[in-house]
């Protein structure tokens, strides 16, 4: 990588970063979480945590929490669903053995020990299934960061950590991907503020992270950069940001794998067809998505396409794995179910359907197990999805995790529940980030 001054932005950045403000604002916010962590999380009462507590403290931890906008203090995008977040608090409310190794996290001070901890975390399966653990490491550093936001970084990607750590050429870069998930977590956390302040960037955790996602200073370490697409009601061009990323085929699936898809293929159709809507499946999946749903009206299972597109466009969307149809004539909601490896084959039917109609409003959504979830966030961002006529894929199309699959399936109700509810349990393609 080029020699970069990474602290060439800093006066800039400071002409607009009102510091003091800034401090007092998550002195605040923190207090919120500690306060909400250890009343309502580790409380001693066995009552859930209301949806309307869980999200006062999501819209802190989480950038694309419920009621955020472009003025509201978050710690940063950690590509966890509103619905996840929910079901995670109560899981942790619950499970005292679980809730209790994540306090142990939050509140020790010993770095080996609270490394630790972390590694005990990760070797639980439970963790897995409410998105505790990751690769990325996004939720227990959000936690971290919420908890001190002026000692723990706000960057909280590990992936990031490690670009950042190259960039400023730290040499505890060189030993990041031997180290277990813990200590990369903890100890990155100080190296790399130890490296940002080392480049001539000073002040707390909170700011120097902030700092590291100022556009130009991302422009530095991350390997994006902004182009003009089209002008808005403005006049101001819009930017898309646009990550260059590296090619994989698609691997051979074992039985499992495809029988996994199928399932939620079915449960797709299903709550679907609870809700009201016809149901369309591609002709080719049907005998196998039977064996796991038969709709309760066989005509809600529809053998034509009731829509008035060109016949290129009808192909394209008669192989669309699941799509709701309203009142028998328009497109609710497209979903691949994406069970490759590489996860480009869904994106980019979805692409197509854009490219064949420009003005199409469809919600679209990639469905894939939660481990595929960066993938979906790396695929979606490449060039040929992010120059589109009518503007991002990203900003069209949704991740849903099988989980939330499964979880939005099993709610009571249903059928007295509008589509919307999706909105709780889809996550845009957003890296985390500031």
């Amino acid at each position: 990588m080029p020699e970069v001054n990474f602290s060439s932005f800093l006066a800039e950045f400071d002409g607009f970063y009102d510091a003091p403000k800034k401090e007092k604002i998550w002195t605040e916010l923190s207090n919120q979480f500690r306060e909400f962590w250890s009343n309502r999380v580790m409380g001693a009462d066995s009552s859930p945590i209301s949806d309307e507590d869980c999200d006062k403290i999501i819209k802190i931890l989480d950038r694309n929490g419920k009621g955020n906008n472009k003025d509201t203090e978050a710690i940063a995008r950690a590509m966890v669903s509103q619905g996840a977040w929910r079901r995670l608090f109560n899981e942790l409310h619950k499970n005292r053995k679980l809730g209790n190794v994540v306090n142990k996290i939050l509140i020790e001070q010993d770095p080996k020990t609270k490394a630790q901890y972390i590694d005990e975390l990760y070797a639980m399966d439970e963790a897995q299934k409410i998105y505790l653990t990751g690769k990325s490491g996004n939720t227990i550093s959000v936690f971290l960061a919420a908890y001190d936001p002026f000692v723990n970084l706000s960057v909280i990607s590990l992936k990031d950590r490690k670009l950042l750590l190259e960039c400023l050429k730290s040499a505890y870069a060189e030993n990041f991907d031997a180290q277990s998930i813990g200590t990369k977590i903890v100890f990155s956390n100080g190296a790399l503020a130890e490296a940002i302040r080392a480049a001539g960037v000073t002040g707390n955790a909170r700011k120097i992270s902030e700092y590291c996602y100022y556009a130009p200073v991302k422009e530095l370490w991350r390997g994006e950069f902004s182009a003009p697409q089209e002008t808005s009601t403005s006049n101001q061009p819009k930017e898309f940001i646009v990550t260059v990323a590296s090619d994989d085929a698609d691997e051979q699936l074992d039985e499992g794998e495809v029988r996994e898809s199928i399932k939620i293929q079915g449960l797709l159709a299903k709550i679907g067809e609870q809700m009201g809507f016809d149901i369309w499946l591609p002709n080719p999946d049907r005998a196998r998505v039977a064996k796991v749903w038969q709709p309760r009206d066989p005509r809600m299972l529809l053998t034509t396409l009731p829509l008035s597109y060109d016949k290129a466009t009808q192909s394209t969307i008669g192989l669309i794995d699941v799509i709701w149809i309203k009142n028998k004539r328009s497109i609710a909601r497209a979903f691949e179910v994406e069970h490759t490896t590489s996860i480009y084959s869904g994106i980019l039917r979805m692409a197509d359907l854009v490219a064949l109609q420009p003005d199409i409003k469809i919600k679209m959504h990639i469905v894939a197990p939660l481990d595929r979830q960066e993938k979906f966030s790396t695929e979606i961002r490449r060039p040929v999805f992010s120059y589109m006529t009518n503007g991002r894929l990203s900003d069209m199309c949704t991740f849903i995790s099988y989980d939330d699959v499964r979880h939005i399936a099993e709610l009571e109700y249903l059928h007295h529940t509008r589509d919307g509810i999706l909105e709780s349990f889809e996550v845009s393609a957003e890296q985390p980030e500031e």
